[in-house]
């Protein structure tokens, strides 16, 4: 199965992944863009990627994505509409920035989740990860309920393809999560 965790900053998505892939080895992991792209990614001063570098990973991600033939375990650190959400979120870039990040990418990041079979969204809680110290925590919630809106609402019209992958909210709890990511990735990605 190709599946990605998605998720807002600081939320155990790392974590969540490395006990993952302890249970399940057979899985390859492909890490966020950012860890290979990190040098070479511009940053606002509050709120992460300027929108060159968004569009830089959001690239990145989608292209990682087209490498990995339907029936490969994979787990994927983000997806790209993590990318559309960040954008969506942002304060820092000016409004005509975001939308036309969003005009010019939405179609692109439609036609990329076909190459997953599930995203696994794991959301801001009170009891989990909490925001590094230097980050905004009211810019981390902006960007996961854009998430939410993208992911579990549907706002952009990104699931409504009939090869578009299973969306799971996870748990709050992050003792919960790991067996919940591992039940649904070894039933498949039924609806």
């Amino acid at each position: 199965m190709r599946l990605a965790v998605s998720g807002s900053h600081s939320t155990g998505k790392s974590t969540l992944i490395a006990a993952f892939l302890a249970e399940c080895p057979g899985y390859q992991h492909e890490p966020e863009a950012f860890e290979s792209l990190a040098d070479d990614i511009e940053l606002t001063t509050s709120e992460g990627p300027t929108p060159d570098g968004l569009q830089a990973l959001l690239e990145q991600t989608m292209l990682a994505l087209s490498q990995y033939p339907p029936g490969a375990l994979v787990v994927f650190e983000r997806c790209p509409v993590d990318y559309l959400a960040y954008a969506a979120a942002s304060r820092s870039w000016a409004k005509a920035s975001v939308a036309s990040f969003l005009e010019r990418f939405v179609s692109q990041v439609r036609r990329s989740l076909r190459s997953l079979d599930l995203i696994a969204l794991v959301p801001v809680s009170v009891t989990g990860p909490q925001a590094r110290g230097g980050e905004d925590p009211r810019f981390r919630q902006r960007v996961d309920e854009a998430l939410r809106s993208a992911l579990v609402d549907d706002d952009y019209g990104l699931l409504d393809d009939k090869g578009a992958p299973r969306v799971v909210e996870l748990p709050r709890h992050q003792d919960l999560q790991l067996a919940e990511l591992i039940r649904l990735a070894t039933t498949g990605p039924s609806r």
